[in-house]
Order: structure tokens, then sequence, then C-alpha cells
């Protein structure tokens, strides 16, 4: 192999690992976005449902006033 064949190869491994990182950064990245939105919503459905309950439980004390 020539010395320009190994300059070009090289090159092209070079350029394969650095998109290869990119890709494996990006996928890292979305799946620690996931987790932090899925814990999120959780703590807001938490929250929602409590408030859903606390509303319920007032209709139902005027219901049971008339």
């Amino acid at each position: 192999m020539t010395t320009r064949a190994k300059t070009v190869v090289g090159i092209l491994f070079g350029v394969y690992l650095v998109g290869v990182g990119m890709l494996a950064g990006v996928v890292i990245d979305r799946m620690r976005f996931d987790r932090q939105r899925s814990e999120a919503l959780g703590r807001y459905e938490h929250a929602l449902r409590e408030w859903q309950s606390h509303r319920m439980a007032l209709e139902k004390s005027a219901e049971g006033r008339r």
C-alpha cells in the first residue's frame, strides 16, 4: 500500500469514527431527554390526578348539601 492510499484510508476511517461518535452522542442525548421528559410528565400527571380528585370531592360535598 502506498503512502497516499494509507493517508486516504486513515482520513476515511477518521471521518467514520467522527460520524459514529456524533450518532452515539445524539442517541445518548435523546435517551437522557426522554427520561427527563418522562419524569416531568409523571409528576404533572400525579398533580393533575390530585387536583381532579380534589375537585370531585368538592362536587360530591356540594351535591350532599342540596
